[in-house]
């Protein structure tokens, strides 16, 4: 009698493979290396089993998008209803889950390989500012000037595009500073000027 076989994979299973996979490629190598063939077989796939739940690279590079942006949402919203409804709170759980994220050096060169391939992936780029147009109109609805708001948001991706690229990016202990003050100027922003 044969060996039994677990339960069969679903395509949610096969699609995580496929996505940690690219992500360790990307991490790893950065996007120019990565070949749908390299994705297969880091995923322990036929390249025809890749090609069934994403027909081409493109295809790949913006589900990646979707799904570490939707990592990224996930954490917000918890950190969201972390911080309840005073003025400011949604502010403050996107300047936390910024900082969880690019503070992780493998995600920062993950995102550094996806971002330094705007012009071969525009549709993932047209997403990733979609994403940042949203993530804008609750930084203006987040109960603060919306000025002030702004200028917070933007020390944040300052923060995160630094440390995602490494352009003098802040050490620990300034970066701690920094977050530390943010979420004191999202506390009473007014005071601190």
């Amino acid at each position: 009698m044969g060996q039994k076989l677990g339960p069969k994979r679903t395509a949610a299973d096969t699609r995580q493979l496929i996505f940690k996979a690219a992500s360790q490629i990307l991490i790893d190598e950065g996007l120019s290396s990565m070949t749908l063939a390299k994705v297969a077989q880091q995923a322990g796939l036929s390249k025809g089993g890749l090609l069934y739940h994403f027909p081409n690279k493109v295809a790949l590079v913006d589900a990646i998008f979707e799904y570490h942006n939707g990592i990224f949402e996930d954490r917000l919203n918890v950190l969201s209803q972390e911080e309840g409804d005073a003025p400011g709170a949604w502010l403050k759980a996107y300047a936390r889950a910024s900082v969880e994220q690019i503070s992780d050096s493998e995600t920062a060169s993950l995102y550094a390989s996806l971002f330094a391939a705007e012009e071969a992936y525009a549709s993932a780029h047209a997403k990733m500012r979609q994403k940042y147009i949203d993530w804008q109109e609750k930084v203006e609805n987040s109960g603060l000037d919306p000025n002030w708001a702004l200028l917070i948001r933007l020390t944040v991706d300052g923060l995160w595009f630094s440390q995602m690229h490494q352009y003098g990016p802040p050490n620990r202990t300034q970066q701690d500073w920094l977050v530390n003050k943010i979420m004191e100027l999202v506390d009473s922003p007014l005071s601190k000027i």
